[in-house]
């Protein structure tokens, strides 16, 4: 099958010609319309900059994506259906292909197939999905993928601090390159500075949340050392949602959110009243704008829930076991905007405790020096720096 795709993708490559004012976006290899590579696309769809300019979005199944819903979103119109300068491609066909090829610009978040490699006068922009807090690419001994071949295909990269660009580089292998690196903050973190009330409260009506509830948005990582050529990546859950629902009692509700590797479909009728499954809503600043606290373990997405000055835990019960058989660390854990927690009953203390929660000088710092660029409008400003 990947040779198949490679073929069509070096027919579509033959025959079509490269278009200077065609920009193509993707968000975690096409399972969703979010991420930077949307708020880039909103910014350069609103701004009135770019209307001669084509848009074009790969997804991937119809059955998991509403291609006429996801269009209705990207046309900003309720009965709009096609047409215009917006285009959604089924992921990996060959009309998905052809318009790879003849787009100048690429805007991805994550790694794509090996053999898709931008022609010489195409401009690959990776936006990359979060400040690492775990090691990636080159900085793993065991990386199951060349981050190196990866990062010589990018024109540039995306990067919110001095931070994350250093583990950007040494991931991507971007030694000597470090100038394609545009430390512009994280365009997707833009809507975590914008929303109003009338927002919150569209969320909370499409999620079916009961007023009054504190929402814990719970969203743990995947596990390197828990996965099987057969079942792929377990969904490990890690927290007993009965008993942490009486230790902590009825006022709070959880929003858990599985990493894209391990959305796979939870049963959680027998807790219908306590937990909820968003692990296949499509933007999670939606679920970072209406939550009370967040809780985490070695997940990048802190770093931009810092953005909002709201409680974080860490829940790492299996701090010793993923450090020594999945992956180390780039962060000391004292420089964590937040408590840690390994046991449950030492989790359900910390979210008692926020009750009494300020943002204090650590977590002052933190932002200080890994979100001190995040803001609003840089979609904008990175489409002004690297599309023209």
């Amino acid at each position: 099958m990947l040779v198949y795709k490679r073929i069509l993708y070096k027919i579509a490559c033959l025959r079509t010609k490269v278009e200077d004012k065609v920009v193509f976006f993707e968000s975690y290899q096409g399972r969703n319309f979010s991420c930077s590579p949307k708020a880039i696309f909103e910014e350069m769809r609103d701004s009135g900059e770019y209307e001669d300019y084509e848009f074009i979005w790969g997804l991937r199944d119809a059955k998991i994506h509403n291609f006429k819903k996801t269009m209705k979103k990207l046309m900003g119109a309720p009965d709009s259906i096609g047409g215009g300068t917006i285009t959604v491609h089924k992921y990996e066909t060959y009309g998905y292909y052809k318009d790879l090829a003849r787009a100048k610009y690429w805007v991805m978040n994550s790694n794509v197939r090996p053999f898709l490699k931008p022609r010489k006068n195409q401009v690959y922009i990776q936006t990359w999905h979060g400040t690492p807090l775990k090691k990636i690419g080159l900085d793993l001994s065991n990386s199951e993928m060349d981050y190196g071949k990866e990062g010589k295909k990018f024109s540039y990269m995306i990067s919110p601090s001095k931070y994350c660009s250093e583990k950007l580089v040494s991931a991507f292998g971007l030694q000597g390159r470090e100038d394609i690196v545009l430390e512009t903050g994280y365009p997707r973190n833009d809507a975590l500075f914008t929303f109003d009330q009338a927002k919150v409260n569209s969320i909370l009506r499409e999620l079916d949340i009961p007023r009054g509830k504190k929402i814990i948005l719970y969203a743990p990582t995947f596990r390197d050392n828990k996965h099987s050529e057969v079942s792929g990546y377990e969904n490990t859950v890690g927290i007993d949602f009965e008993k942490l629902q009486e230790q902590i009692g009825d006022e709070y509700i959880i929003l858990f959110r599985a990493h894209y590797f391990v959305a796979k479909n939870m049963n959680f009728s027998r807790l219908k009243d306590f937990v909820i499954d968003v692990s296949d809503y499509e933007d999670i600043n939606d679920l970072y704008i209406v939550s009370d606290m967040l809780i985490t373990d070695y997940s990048s997405v802190f770093f931009d829930y810092a953005n909002l000055k709201r409680p974080i835990i860490f829940y790492m019960y299996d701090y010793d076991d993923y450090k020594a058989n999945a992956r180390d660390f780039y962060l000391d854990q004292s420089e964590l905007p937040g408590p840690i927690a390994k046991t449950q009953d030492e989790l359900a203390k910390a979210i008692e405790d926020t009750i009494l929660f300020i943002p204090d000088a650590r977590y002052s710092m933190f932002n200080q020096k890994f979100n001190h660029l995040d803001g609003i409008n840089k979609g904008l400003e990175v489409a002004k720096k690297v599309i023209k």
